[in-house]
Parts: structure tokens; sequence; C-alpha cells
């Protein structure tokens, strides 16, 4: 019998560790990587050049900036996946920050939607008979004019 609280297999388990141990060797990887190896000394250091030709604040700085680009990859990633998975199940953005659209107005657009739709469809089914009917009109003028022709011989 097998219950929802059931630890996962040990498959999974040592999947997971793995992934996790990967992760924590390429991070360890890209910090080392990061920090700078030799850095120009100025002829006149002031304070401010002291501080800021610091390895650990290069280091820091180049750490902020790719956990930024990081963040913002996997966040943009996010909002693409979230819209994507919204728009397969019908579910439309309503509300972005102070704007808002409400339903009454939803529903209006879904109504004008489908009159234009049908107004569409019946459009096309005049155009069909109207069609059909210059056809016939084309076909009679024609055997007229065959008629006309055989009476002329």
């Amino acid at each position: 019998m097998s219950h929802d609280t059931d630890p996962p297999p040990a498959a999974s388990r040592a999947t997971v560790a793995a992934l996790c141990l990967s992760a924590v060797l390429v991070a360890v990887a890209l910090c080392a990587a990061l920090f700078p190896r030799q850095l120009p000394t100025p002829r006149n250091p002031q304070v401010v050049d002291v501080v800021f030709d610091s390895r650990p604040v290069i280091w820091a700085a180049r750490l902020l900036l790719v956990s930024l680009a990081f963040v913002l990859a996997v966040g943009g990633a996010f909002v693409v996946a979230s819209a994507v998975a919204r728009a397969r199940n019908g579910d439309w953005l309503k509300r972005a920050g102070p704007f808002e659209v409400s339903e009454a107005v939803v529903a209006n657009l879904e109504d004008q939607v489908h009159m234009w739709q049908s107004a569409a469809r019946d459009s096309y089914e005049q155009l069909d008979a109207v069609r059909a009917r210059f056809d016939e009109a084309s076909d009679l003028i024609e055997q007229e004019n065959l008629d006309d022709d055989y009476d002329k011989l």
C-alpha cells in the first residue's frame, strides 16, 4: 500500500544529490574564475582608488553582476514560461500593476469577436450565393452567344 508520504526512491535522491553537487562545483569554479589575478598599480593612489582597486571589491562587483544576470535570466524565463502556460489554458492577463481589465470589458470584447465572426460567416454565405447567381448568368449569356452564333450560320 503506497502513501503520498512515502520517501522518494533512492535513484531520485541520488539524482538530486548529483545535481546539487554539480551546482556547487559550478558555483565554486565561477567564483574562482571571477577573482581578479593582477591589478595595475596607480602612481598616485587616492583613498577611493585604493578602495575600488582592491581585489575583493572587484571580485564582489563581478559576482554581483553575474548573480544579477542569472536572476534576470531565470526571472525572464519564468515570465515567458508562465505566459505561455496561461495562454494555453486560456487564462489571459487581466491585471498588470495599477492597470486592470474588468470582467465586463472582457465579456464585451468577447461578444464583439463573436458578432464579427458571425457577420463574416454571413458575408461569406452571401458572397457564395452571389457567385452562384453570377455563374448561372454567365452560363446563360454564353448559351445565348452560342445560339446567336448558330443562327448566323
